[in-house]
Order: structure tokens, then C-alpha cells, then sequence
């Protein structure tokens, strides 16, 4: 399973560090910062489903976000057994983050194999992880696109392809709804926006 990772914590930081103002001071003494810690995304043919739930070629969606406030149980479904298991897998880093300190996300897009990216988490000054409310956030993502050259022999052939990206994010709470954007590498807003909500195993 090939995958992309992004994010040293002191670059996302520095930019963060960068905003400036009295009401951007205001908002973050207030509320608190939401910093995108580290990440890792992926990409499938649509033909398998790899999440619990998730997307794949048969379901109508285009997108999906769920939120991790907290690890799950052990036993917890979170992945399909088409997927690929390792100790570096999806599934552990969900299970084993610093919940304490922060929360995950796991985002899904489908698209056409020609479209071929991964969603990775966005910083920049005018559409970085924020809240918008007590509860609510924002968590922007970039596309992290891919040569055909850089395809697997499945992934070429496929028609639809799903781009699985799990997130860490250190807060000082979790939201409770979180609205994923997502962005091309231009800074334009793309479709494969997501509401997030935390994981239920209803």
C-alpha cells in the first residue's frame, strides 16, 4: 500500500504563528488553536470498499468525514478485511493517538481515475483548521495530486479511484461537527467537501 504523509508540527506552526490581529488573538485565547499534527492518505480503486460504511464504486456519495474524539474500542470495525493491514495501517494510528491532546479525522473522496490525488490537511493563511463555533470547526484539505506514471497497474485501470486520508490534530478538545473543504493546489475550493461527525458503531 503506497502512501503520502505530510506535516512536521513546527512548519505547520510557523505558519500558524504567521496570522496576526486582535480579533484572530481574541478568537484563538477564546477558543483555542486546532494545529494539523500529521497525516496520511492513500489511494484505492473504487471497485474495494476498505471502510466500514465508506465509499466504493456502488454507493452514491463523493465524499465522507468522521471524526475521533477519543480512540475506539479495540474490536471496533473501522476497516473491511479487503484492507490491507499492517503495523503502519490506518486502523493503528486510530487507535493509537494522543487523544488527550487532540483528535482524528478520516476523510474519504472519490473521483475518476484521471482526477488521481489524495487529500492531505491544508496550511496556509487563508484557509487553515479553525474553529467556527464552540463545538464546530473547520479542517481544510489540499490535493496532493498524482502522475499516471506514479499509479499502480490497478489504480490506471480503474475507472473511479478513493482517496482514503487519516489526521491528527491537536486541540485542546474535539469538535463535535467539523466541516472538510477541500481545496487544489491553486487555493480554489473543489467539490469533496465533507460534514464530520464523531465515529459511532451504530
Amino acid at each position: 500500500m503506497r502512501r503520502r504523509a505530510l506535516l512536521s508540527a513546527t512548519a505547520v506552526a510557523a505558519s500558524t504563528a504567521a496570522l496576526s490581529g486582535c480579533l484572530g488573538d481574541a478568537r484563538r485565547q477564546l477558543s483555542g488553536q486546532i494545529l494539523a499534527h500529521h497525516a496520511s492518505a492513500t489511494l484505492r480503486p473504487a471497485e474495494e470498499q476498505w471502510v466500514v460504511g465508506g465509499l466504493s464504486a456502488e454507493t452514491n456519495e463523493y465524499a465522507r468525514a468522521v471524526l475521533f474524539p477519543e480512540s475506539p474500542p479495540r474490536d471496533a470495525d473501522l476497516f473491511t478485511d479487503a484492507y490491507p493491514r499492517t503495523e503502519q495501517s490506518f486502523d493503528n494510528e486510530i487507535l493509537n493517538e494522543d487523544y488527550e491532546n487532540g483528535f482524528t479525522l478520516l476523510y474519504e473522496v472519490k473521483m475518476a481515475s484521471e482526477e488521481a490525488f489524495v487529500p492531505l490537511p491544508r496550511s496556509h493563511l487563508l484557509a487553515e483548521a479553525g474553529w467556527t463555533g464552540w463545538t464546530s470547526a473547520t479542517l481544510p484539505m489540499t490535493m496532493s495530486r498524482y502522475e499516471e506514471s506514479e499509479l499502480d497497474e490497478d489504480e490506471r485501470e480503474a475507472e473511479e479511484l478513493v482517496a482514503i486520508s487519516v489526521a491528527y490534530y491537536e486541540a485542546d478538545r474535539a469538535p463535535s461537527r467539523a466541516e472538510v473543504t477541500l481545496y487544489d493546489e491553486a487555493g480554489n475550493r473543489r467539490g469533496g467537501g465533507a460534514t464530520a461527525t464523531p465515529w459511532s458503531s451504530a
